[in-house]
This record gives structure tokens, C-alpha cells and sequence, in this order.
């Protein structure tokens, strides 16, 4: 097939999640060109992280750092899921704002200045430890007219980049609609490459690129089949579940995972999750959870089928005792705690193949 004349990217008909897809073969824009042309919408498309880079380095090889802005999408709901520390690297050279999205996920109890406190420290010894760093939710004009007015303060070339489901496309289409304006693709800009990269004008001053999401290669809905992603990511408010845990507990997230908790003492624990809130809990003992998830596969939504299973180990000892944590599984949300005396917690993920994200960390909420 010949290339889209809007983005450049070979066109194909096999993958509408893959960029360069199109209806018909004749079509001379591909689809997620045609959408911004003609219905002033953007679509999310994905790639892997080696080729962005490729593509990348290839677009900025020869354009000086103060020519180049970056704004680098995150999900709140998935922090160390939705972070590529190789596309950090590459950009470490250039102006970069770190845009958290999704913030109105969070409980309306979290305070705003307490979550970007959270962020600059968790960038802190990162590449990009210099980052601006603005809070985001494409649903609240207030939070779009800030980001545009960002925007504008400069006529820098501005790279949306991100992983995929990280609101991307949702962020510019707000974006998009609070400029008042119809966007216009700069038609043939990329003509005869491959780098399918979108330059959109939002005015006749202020020009953005969208560029196709990194595809997510450490979270759990690597799991499950494309129509249960909408167990993974979502836009609603997480849910907050507290149990009162003995040693030998575990919990359930439906039938994608469960997590096991061990101590000597028979002292009672408080454990706090965010998670979507169609993602159901189920609590159960330790030596009943493999035949509980054998047994009801059929009526556990969403149910991962691997039967080959990895276990991700937590150990606590005396020195942890008083502290607070919080343990996040990509995809799934995160659990909290205080840790009272000595004690282990695992997580079971049903996989072989996949390299789910699980991290220690303090506190976010």
C-alpha cells in the first residue's frame, strides 16, 4: 500500500489499533488522520518501545534542544506501569513536562499539592529530575485551559508522548475543543517516511505532534483478551476497600491475580486497596486460594486462563515495623498498610510470559 499524505506512516488494513490503518485500501488518509481532519477527534493507536525510539531519534537527530518541548504523559493510576525509562533517557536533553493525568481518579480527598510533592519525588532521581510537572484530568476545562496556556507561552516544536491508555488522545481532543478552532493536519509534513508522527494545528500559531502510544509491555492487561481492558483502564473514581486481615488472608482481584498474607502473630492488620471499582475483591485463606481459583473460572469476570503462575515476594522485618507502605500491581491499582510485626506478602500473577510491574513504594494516598 502507499503512505497516509497526512502522517506519512505505510498504510494498512490488518490492525486498527496499529498506526497506518485504513478502511480501504484507497483511502489517503489513514484512519487516526481522517478522524482529527474531519471530526476534530483523535484516536489512540500503540507501538513498541523500540521503534518510538527509532522513530524518535530520527525526527530529532538534526533539531537544536531549545527548538524541541516534550510533554510526557503518566497515568496516576498506573505510575510505574506507564513510565519508559528508555524514552525518558532519550529526551533527558530536552525541555520536558511531566503531565499527570487522570488525577480525578483519586479519592476527592487527596489534595492536589500533596500528589505533585509525590511526583517531584518520585522523578527525583530520575532522568528527568528537572521536569515542570503539571496535574491533569481531561474532564475539568480548568485543567485543559492551563496545559493550553503552557502550550502557548512558547513556539517550541511540542511532542505529546506517551504510553498507550495513558489519556494521550484524550488530553489533545480536550485540548482540541478548548481551542475553538477546527485543527488542521499539516498535509504531505512527513510525505515518503515512515514516522507517523501528527502535526496538528490547534491555531494558526500553536502547532502540537501526536505521536501513536508506547505499547504497555508490564501490565496486567497484557493478561487478559482487548475486551476486558475495560476492567484495567477506566474513568471512574478508584474504589477503596479496607480489610481487616489475619495471617493466612488472601485477596482476590476477580481472576487475574491474588495476594497472600503471612505472619506469626495472629494480631489482626488493616489493608487498604484502590482499585477499579469493576474489579471485584474477594477475600479468602491461603490454603483454599489455588482450589478457589480452579473452581470458579467459569464466574470469576475478568479470569485470566494461564495456568502457569509467578510469585512476586515482600518481606518484612523488625526494621519496617511503625512504617507505612503501599505495594502497586500494573494495571490493577495499589494496596497500603502499616506494617505491625514480621511478615511476608506475596502476589500470585497466572503467567509465564508476561513481566507484570510490581512495586514497593511509600504512600501515594
Amino acid at each position: 500500500m502507499s503512505k497516509c499524505i497526512g502522517c506519512g506512516i505505510l498504510k494498512q488494513n490488518s490492525d486498527q489499533n496499529k498506526p497506518g490503518y485504513v478502511i480501504k485500501p484507497e483511502n489517503e488518509y489513514c484512519l487516526r488522520c481522517f478522524k482529527i481532519k474531519n471530526y476534530n477527534e483523535l484516536i489512540n493507536q500503540e507501538i513498541n518501545a523500540e521503534q518510538f525510539i527509532l522513530k524518535l531519534k530520527t525526527l530529532i537527530q538534526n533539531e537544536r534542544p531549545k527548538d524541541i518541548e516534550f510533554f510526557y504523559i503518566i497515568d496516576i493510576f498506573d505510575l510505574e506501569g506507564s513510565r519508559v525509562k528508555e524514552i525518558e533517557a532519550a529526551i533527558k536533553k530536552y525541555p520536558v513536562t511531566i503531565v499527570v493525568n487522570k488525577i480525578d481518579l483519586l479519592p476527592k480527598a487527596v489534595k492536589l499539592a500533596k500528589i505533585r510533592r509525590y511526583i517531584t519525588d518520585l522523578f527525583a532521581k530520575s532522568d528527568l529530575f528537572d521536569a515542570n510537572i503539571i496535574l491533569n484530568t481531561s474532564f475539568k476545562n480548568n485543567f485543559t485551559n492551563s496545559l493550553l496556556n503552557k502550550i502557548k507561552k512558547t513556539k517550541t516544536k511540542k511532542y505529546f508522548i506517551g504510553s498507550s491508555n495513558v489519556g494521550k488522545s484524550s488530553i489533545i481532543n480536550s485540548l482540541l475543543k478548548a481551542n475553538n478552532l477546527i485543527p488542521q493536519i499539516v498535509e504531505s509534513k512527513y510525505f515518503n517516511t515512515t514516522l507517523d508522527f501528527i502535526q496538528i494545528k490547534l491555531s494558526s500559531d500553536d502547532i502540537i505532534f501526536d505521536t501513536p502510544g508506547i505499547a504497555r509491555s508490564n501490565s496486567t492487561a497484557n493478561l487478559l483478551n482487548k475486551e476486558d481492558w475495560k476492567y484495567i483502564y477506566f474513568n471512574k473514581e478508584v474504589a477503596q476497600n479496607t480489610f481487616q486481615l489475619k495471617p493466612g488472608n488472601t485477596i482476590f482481584y476477580a481472576g487475574i491475580a491474588w495476594v497472600d498474607f503471612e505472619w506469626i502473630e495472629e494480631e489482626i492488620n488493616s489493608f487498604h486497596f484502590f482499585n477499579n471499582k469493576e474489579v471485584k475483591l474477594h477475600r479468602t485463606n491461603i490454603k483454599n486460594a489455588f482450589d478457589y481459583y480452579n473452581r470458579n473460572k467459569e464466574n470469576i469476570v475478568p479470569y485470566n486462563f494461564n495456568t502457569k503462575f509467578i510469585k512476586r515476594e515482600f518481606i518484612f522485618n523488625e526494621k519496617d515495623i511503625n512504617k507505612e507502605f503501599e505495594i502497586s500491581i500494573s494495571g490493577l491499582g495499589w494496596f497500603n498498610f502499616k506494617v505491625k510485626n514480621s511478615m511476608k506478602i506475596t502476589i500470585n500473577i497466572p503467567t509465564d510470559n508476561v513481566e507484570v510491574e510490581t512495586t514497593l513504594r511509600k504512600p501515594l494516598v
